[in-house]
């Protein structure tokens, strides 16, 4: 299965909304865009402001764009707003995020690296991921989207021989879990339960995500490999490994380490 990202977004973006050369959004586009990303979100339109979209109860809300990451300038600027406008919240819903954003370590059980830079600006942070979903226009008319925090995503890598690297998952936390429904939750026993599948891409170049090793559960098999075979490369070298998790819900969170063979 390839995940073809944010090209199915732009084909999405251009048949939906009024698009223009080559999918672009146009002023109007992108009005209507932003409107039907906050009306999903249960929020209201705010005018007037550089790099806050609207208002959901006490929060500022903002929207990420469909064809790029969001990035951690993005989400400073965002802050800055707030603060300027000495608004206590606020929420950043995104389709992509730059990598890293969310912390690759036990930072991110505290609330994130993000979180912890916009609370001693006096300001509740939230990073939310627009689900898949929003595409499909059953889901929307049924009223089924359900927007979740980032997940935290810990893994290990080795090099266990020459020209050779490993990956392991070490840990994965779901946050809000009071928002999984209860017969999940009793089903869940431990943190890998919460991952449906996940794949590596040994030579990622910041482009398509092209997986290399993958690893999922069956109907008759419901283990799931923690570890990947090795993989070795062709030569000694700096590359680029991106790790991607989608959990039981969908929801796809990936994580990127630089790594040197020799």
């Amino acid at each position: 299965m390839l995940n073809l990202g944010k090209y199915e977004r732009q084909y999405w973006q251009g048949v939906t909304f009024a698009s223009g050369p080559d999918n672009a959004l146009t002023e109007q586009a992108m009005y209507e865009y932003l409107a039907f990303m906050l009306r999903l979100y249960g929020a209201q339109p705010v005018a007037g402001m550089t790099h806050l979209h609207g208002k959901r109860g006490r929060a500022m809300v903002h929207i990420g764009a469909v064809d790029a990451p969001v990035t951690i300038e993005e989400i400073t600027l965002a802050i800055d707003e707030c603060v300027r406008l000495k608004q206590q919240e606020l929420h950043v819903v995104g389709w992509e995020w730059e990598m890293g954003l969310a912390g690759a370590n036990n930072e991110y059980r505290k609330g994130g690296l993000m979180q912890e830079e916009a609370k001693k600006k006096g300001l509740k942070l939230l990073m939310l991921q627009i689900p898949r979903e929003v595409m499909e226009q059953q889901a929307v008319d049924k009223g089924d989207i359900q927007f979740f925090e980032l997940a935290y995503l810990e893994v290990e890598i080795k090099r266990p021989k020459k020209l050779t690297a490993q990956v392991t998952l070490t840990d994965f936390v779901i946050p809000n879990t009071e928002l999984i429904p209860e017969d999940v939750r009793s089903k869940v026993q431990k943190w890998s339960d919460y991952i449906d599948y996940w794949a590596v891409d040994w030579d990622f170049r910041d482009d398509t995500f092209m997986q290399g090793w993958v690893a999922y559960r069956t109907r008759q098999d419901r283990c799931l490999p923690l570890t990947t075979d090795p993989h070795t490369y062709e030569k000694p070298g700096k590359y680029r490994v991106l790790i991607k998790v989608i959990d039981i819900f969908g929801n796809d969170t990936s994580q990127a380490h630089n790594v040197e063979v020799k």
